[in-house]
């Protein structure tokens, strides 16, 4: 049990420094940026720089070499095929879109959000920002928690036991936002997480969930900044709408998973022949 808990930790530990190796310096970078010379985007080139060289670091680029196959394994951004990734962005969408639904119904997106000090910014400016800090975002947690913590666990414990600690992870970095709205939208976060979770699982990639966290991102961030406007539905009507869309979509998500999980069970079964027969 202790040595259990202790690998548990170890790969959490792991996870969070690569989340902070990926998401810090462009925290750092655009927060000078946008004290120093709000108006000038010096800061988008460098991140996106950084952003490039991070990714070819985390999947085998880069010294040390001792670590390469390790960092490959665990980052896993293995590229699917054509019929695994239409499956795989399908059900993660209907899956997120119910999320969205149910929380509009019950959350009220509106009192989730309000301007930052980035309101201030012309609207291409504080579009480009959306974008790179929603890509710096995705990128930092899907390698972090379904990547290096979640991959290791999964061979020792199995997915489930994985998919609810990279879960248990991804909620509780939210807490950095307030402990007030961490209660509010943890429901939301444990469903994101779980369906995150079991996209990498199935696919034994983090490019479904990575994508699907990276629109998701640029919605979150461009309702704090006030470069998009939404807010939950104020009528009965409105949230009987939500909530049966809620179910239909949800339904035809769960119906997409089941199709995802026999692509991606077919697709290794492939893979391993190819290499046995090679």
């Amino acid at each position: 049990m202790l040595l259990n808990i202790w690998v548990t930790l170890r790969h959490l530990l792991i996870g969070l420094v690569v989340m902070a190796f990926v998401t810090v310096p462009w925290s750092v970078i655009a927060a000078v940026n946008l004290r120093l010379s709000s108006q000038v985007p010096w800061a988008i080139p460098i991140g996106l720089t950084y952003l490039g060289l991070v990714v070819a670091y985390l999947n085998g680029r880069g010294w040390p070499t001792a670590t390469a196959d390790f960092r490959r394994r665990h980052f896993r951004a293995r590229l699917l095929s054509g019929a695994e990734s239409r499956w795989s962005l399908l059900a993660g969408i209907l899956a997120i879109t119910c999320l969205w639904l149910l929380f509009a119904a019950f959350g009220n997106l509106g009192s989730e959000t309000s301007p930052g000090s980035e309101a201030t910014l012309r609207a291409p400016i504080l579009f480009m920002f959306v974008i790179v800090s929603s890509a710096v975002t995705a990128l930092g947690e899907e390698g972090a928690f379904r990547g290096f913590m979640q991959t290791p666990l999964e061979q020792r414990f199995g997915p489930k036991a994985a998919i609810v600690a990279s879960t248990v992870a991804f909620v509780l970095i939210h807490a950095t936002h307030g402990l007030p709205v961490l209660v509010r939208t943890a429901p939301f976060y444990v469903a994101a997480g779980v369906v995150y979770g079991l996209l990498a699982y199935l696919t034994q990639s983090i490019l479904p969930a990575l994508a699907l966290h990276f629109l998701g991102d640029v919605v979150t961030f461009g309702l704090r900044s006030s470069l998009i406007r939404l807010s939950g539905p104020r009528t009965g009507t409105a949230t009987t709408l939500c909530i049966a869309g809620a179910v239909v979509v949800g339904g035809l998500s769960m119906v997409a998973f089941r199709r995802l999980a026999v692509v991606s069970a077919s697709t290794r079964i492939r893979r391993m022949s190819d290499l046995n027969s090679g």
